[in-house]
């Protein structure tokens, strides 16, 4: 039995009585998820959606260039999953964890009949939909303005978090992605990538050290 006090932790859930929230919860299955790992990839088949009890996963997307997207992340009390909730169709994106992470997964079909009990879910579920939409058209739109620079600065911050470990203030890759690997990735120049990387390190907000990729834990904070 999931514990009560988690569940009211539940965005999607809230308005449910203690008793709709007990009947809820028979309903879950508990996953955990380590650092790094994928709680699904995207184009795999749905089975379910998930609540987010403990840590924070990212959503990432792929468009038809190849460049990887990073929509938006998901936090304590979160949803996901829940675009494939009615069609069962494949899912549309990665979804890795930047953290530990604690989730609890329930089959699409008995959410939808548990909808139809608990009317609440319903309305709370428009509302995070519409809500993640908005920000992903901010995301789109932001990225759209920024120049090849940035766009470098921010991809290194998710594949440092996604897969970095955090050592006396500097965050560390074990193995540093070529400027090829970023280039193709982003769509920039090569020549944008090497020039983006030098300006950090001769700000001393990056080092290099053989394979190791070392971001200051400051400068990181500081992309937005």
């Amino acid at each position: 039995m999931v514990e009560l006090g988690l569940l009211k932790k539940i965005d999607v859930l809230s308005g449910l009585t203690d008793r709709d929230l007990e009947d809820f919860g028979r309903h879950l299955t508990p996953v955990h998820l380590d650092k790094g790992y994928c709680l699904f990839y995207r184009n795999d088949q749905s089975s379910g959606l998930y609540f987010l009890s403990k840590g924070s996963l990212q959503i990432i997307i792929d468009n038809e260039a190849n460049k990887e997207i990073i929509v938006y992340t998901i936090v304590q009390g979160d949803i996901v999953g829940e675009m494939t909730l009615f069609d069962n169709s494949a899912r549309s994106a990665t979804v890795v964890a930047l953290e530990e992470c604690r989730l609890y997964k329930i089959r699409n079909s008995k959410f939808i009949e548990l909808m139809s009990v608990y009317p609440a879910i319903a309305i709370n579920l428009s509302r995070i939909l519409v809500d993640r939409l908005h920000a992903a058209n901010d995301m789109i739109e932001r990225l759209g303005m920024m120049d090849g620079g940035q766009r470098v600065a921010h991809y290194l911050k998710a594949l440092i978090i996604r897969e970095g470990k955090l050592e006396n203030a500097w965050y560390c890759l074990s193995k540093k992605p070529t400027y090829r690997h970023i280039s193709q990735r982003l769509g920039v120049s090569e020549k944008t990538v090497y020039r983006t990387v030098q300006s950090m390190l001769k700000e001393g907000n990056i080092d290099i050290k053989g394979r190791k990729l070392m971001v200051k834990q400051g400068f990181l904070d500081s992309i937005h």
